[in-house]
């Protein structure tokens, strides 16, 4: 049985939390040793070591496939509970996949008629300012103490946001200067909390999945579905987040595409992935089909789906 708060409890209680500690931004290299199972280097691997093996090679290609991309990748069973990662504590720029736990903070925080107005343009469109409206309901100092303390996200901040007015939030660590932040650990850990009700459960969280479904399928902000079968494709839930050459005041420092989502297979079973991908030197001809190939590896390995095609024209080989 799962203990819930009400919003105005949970509400008070958050209020009362201090700030998670600083998370260092050291970015360590990323090969196929990096992979970690079960949250410890150390630890027995499972018996089926099909997605362990995926994410080793995809970090071995990284480097030929998209020079210069650093890379973080999360993978949650939510069957079994297994956890794997490359760099999965690593600081990533959040970009727009943090929507979703905004999002989430003020359904629970708040009523889902006041939430309502603004789910459809953020998860079909990113609409920046609907986003900072959904900030609004609940002020971001707030979406922090949620996140840290519900949403199970204590190395990620929303710091400051800036579309129609700034909001800035003086409980965020910084870690990343003014930016908004995640790592791929804390990405799918609230995605895992969603899926289990563990959050969220009952009208508030079925809105917030049916409104994942509404991210793109395909092209931009559509990588963790666009290689995978239709029918799959069309009930993943994601959230991706982009800031692509040319947008920001540094493009060796960004140039991210991030996508946070979960994938159901077609037998029932389901996983939460998280794939942040920043600083390529290729964004559109490497970086963003690099993405794309993570993903539908992934779901590959884990769905023993050799019939399966990842590649497409145009990847280097």
């Amino acid at each position: 049985m799962v203990l819930r708060l009400s919003p105005a409890l949970a509400f008070a209680m958050l209020v009362a939390c201090g700030s998670p500690p600083a998370v260092d931004d050291e970015e360590p290299e990323v090969d196929a040793a990096v992979v970690v199972v079960d949250g410890a280097p150390d630890a027995v691997p499972p018996a089926d070591t099909a997605v362990a093996d995926a994410l080793a090679e995809l970090a071995a290609r990284l480097p030929a496939f998209s020079p210069g991309t650093d890379l973080s990748i999360a993978f949650i069973d939510l069957q079994t509970g297994e956890r794997l990662a490359i760099a999965g504590d690593t600081p990533h720029v959040s970009a727009s996949s943090a929507k979703a736990w905004w999002v989430a903070a003020a359904l629970d925080l708040t009523t889902l008629a006041q939430v309502m107005p603004y789910g459809d343009p953020i998860f079909r469109n990113s609409d920046n300012s609907a986003a900072g409206s959904v900030i609004d309901l609940i002020g971001p100092n707030a979406v922090n103490t949620w996140m840290w303390n519900i949403g199970g996200m204590p190395s990620s901040a929303l710091t400051q946001w800036s579309y129609d007015r700034t909001r800035v939030a003086t409980n965020s660590p910084r870690v990343m200067g003014s930016d908004n932040y995640m790592t791929a650990n804390d990405a799918v850990t609230f995605l895992a909390r969603v899926y289990r009700d563990e959050i969220l459960a009952g009208a508030k969280g079925d809105q917030l999945v049916a409104w994942m479904t509404l991210s793109p399928n395909s092209g931009l902000g559509g990588w963790i579905p666009a290689r995978l079968p239709t029918a799959v494709q069309t009930a993943a839930m994601h959230k991706a987040g982009w800031l692509p050459p040319g947008c920001c005041s540094d493009n060796a420092y960004y140039n991210t595409a991030n996508d946070i989502g979960i994938v159901v297979a077609p037998d029932g079973r389901a996983y939460a992935i998280a794939i942040l991908a920043r600083r390529g030197t290729e964004y559109n001809a490497r970086q963003q089909p690099f993405v794309e190939l993570a993903s539908c590896s992934i779901y590959r390995a884990f769905t023993h789906d050799t019939a399966l095609d990842c590649t497409r024209t145009g990847d280097p080989l």
